[in-house]
């Protein structure tokens, strides 16, 4: 579990009934494994804190730059990279995202081991995007007592109590939602800097009602 300070579309993506994470995050893409469960909520500065942007589970992991090889995958928007004859993954000239520097190290780590290249692909997710709300909140107190106190980074091997509760929301959204898209990203391509930001650097994003901008 994690904030997503910057949901632009980028991280996490949904296109075509799959959602994916291929860019920001390396920690979780590098460790995460089939079969378990991703919550990403949005931030306490939002116009609705800690909204549930989505909850997937791992159904296939891609390693090693694979995901900007297979033709599959290559018309997706956060498929921003491509392998040259000299075995360098450089950026798309019609990349959608991460415009504005060289975010290679986070993306997918260094020349020439890459090894931040992992991408996180489910087919069994809910993404609310705009759509999503807090309401979660009334009956999942230890969930929303340690997303209210959660900076940078992200959270695993929970405790008993927390565990429980989260299967339970899964469950939830499961059960409530049949659909696994019910929404477009909140913050849109309105304002470039920001979208084009890494999605990590929360400390570099004010969230407004508006979209989000850029503070540093």
């Amino acid at each position: 579990m994690y904030k997503v300070i910057v949901d632009s579309g980028g991280a996490p993506c949904v296109y075509r009934n799959l959602l994916s994470l291929a860019i920001c995050k390396p920690a979780i893409r590098r460790t995460a494994k089939v079969g378990d469960l991703v919550f990403g909520f949005g931030g306490n500065n939002e116009q609705i804190p800690n909204r549930l942007v989505y909850i997937a589970e791992i159904t296939e992991k891609s390693t090693g730059g694979d995901y900007y090889y297979e033709p599959r995958f290559a018309k997706r928007p956060d498929c921003i990279y491509r392998w040259t004859a000299g075995d360098e993954l450089v950026l798309k000239d019609d990349a959608k995202f991460h415009q504005h520097a060289d975010a290679r190290p986070r993306d997918v780590g260094r020349y020439s081991r890459y090894g931040n290249a992992s991408v996180l692909l489910s087919k069994d997710f809910r993404y609310f995007g705009a759509s999503a709300t807090d309401d979660w909140k009334r009956s999942y107190p230890t969930i929303t007592k340690l997303v209210e106190g959660m900076g940078q980074g992200h959270r695993v091997n929970h405790g008993p109590r927390l565990s429980e509760e989260l299967l339970e929301l899964k469950a939830e959204m499961w059960q409530t939602y049949a659909k696994v898209k019910l929404g477009e990203p909140v913050h849109g391509r309105k304002k470039q800097d920001c979208h084009s930001a890494p999605c990590d650097e929360d400390e570099c994003v004010e969230v407004t009602k508006t979209g989000c901008e850029r503070v540093c």
